[in-house]
């Protein structure tokens, strides 16, 4: 039986918002006890603007890839940051005429540059080139990001730093326009593998949906994963099913659960 969903934002729940049908099938598959939460690479308070405008999220919040997870009361429960030294030296390798570099920093993203692409994903963020040049960030970077509206300069730079720092970070593009560095030992399945042993649930009682690249790692090898029908051909391949939307999974874990 099917006891928790782990579902993706950006392309997957929210498309330029949530869709009241999606909201719905939410709200019934909990009524029959199956738990919801967010899986995203975004930042916490990001994250939870997009959700409590349109409904109470009753599970957790994985935010910038599984570096940080918050329950639904906005408590931190866990976090696993990118050392400072290796942000220091991934940004003093940096180095492209057509990308800027932004952190997701201490729960806010920080652009060095680029603002006009990244209004693409939201408004909130903050321009300051100033911090790049910081020795330390007190161990608050979840995430180093590259941003471009060059797809082509995106992979030239992600095989770059898989080269340079494959054997410690994992480098994933993210989105249309964007790369994102995290720590290796951090990312939406290792996040859900934290939020079962608490629950005390096996993956295989786990279903996950996304769209990106970055969820193949919770799609990939699970006995109920659902990718959206206008993923990449690679994010449809790990995925168990195929769908359009969010309450066309939901109405396949619900007849899933009939039959246990």
């Amino acid at each position: 039986m099917i006891r928790h969903i782990f579902c993706d934002l950006d392309g997957t729940l929210y498309n330029n918002g949530i869709n009241d049908d999606d909201i719905k099938a939410i709200e019934e598959i909990e009524q029959e006890g199956v738990v919801f939460h967010v899986a995203t690479g975004r930042v916490f308070k990001q994250a939870y603007k997009m959700i409590n405008e349109k409904f109470k999220l009753n599970g957790y919040f994985i935010c910038e890839n599984g570096s940080f997870i918050f329950d639904k009361d906005k408590k931190l429960i866990f976090k696993e940051p990118l050392d400072d030294y290796l942000v220091r030296k991934i940004i003093n390798t940096f180095d492209s005429n057509s990308s800027y570099i932004y952190l997701k920093y201490d729960g806010d993203i920080v652009l060095s540059d680029g603002a006009d692409i990244f209004d693409y994903y939201s408004s909130d963020y903050i321009l300051d080139k100033e911090l790049f040049k910081k020795d330390s960030f007190d161990n608050l970077v979840g995430n180093v990001g590259i941003l471009s509206d060059d797809i082509n300069e995106l992979k030239r730079l992600e095989y770059y730093y898989k080269d340079k720092f494959g054997e410690v970070c994992d480098i994933y593009l993210s989105g249309p326009y964007t790369l994102n560095i995290v720590p290796k030992s951090v990312s939406k399945r290792r996040a859900i593998e934290y939020i079962c042993k608490k629950y005390n649930v096996s993956l295989d009682e786990v279903a996950t949906m996304g769209d990106s690249p970055n969820d193949i790692c919770m799609l990939k090898d699970m006995k109920y994963s659902f990718a959206m029908s206008k993923s990449r051909d690679e994010v449809r391949k790990s995925a168990s099913y195929v769908v359009d939307n969010v309450k066309d999974a939901i109405e396949i874990i619900k007849k899933i659960n009939r039959t246990k």
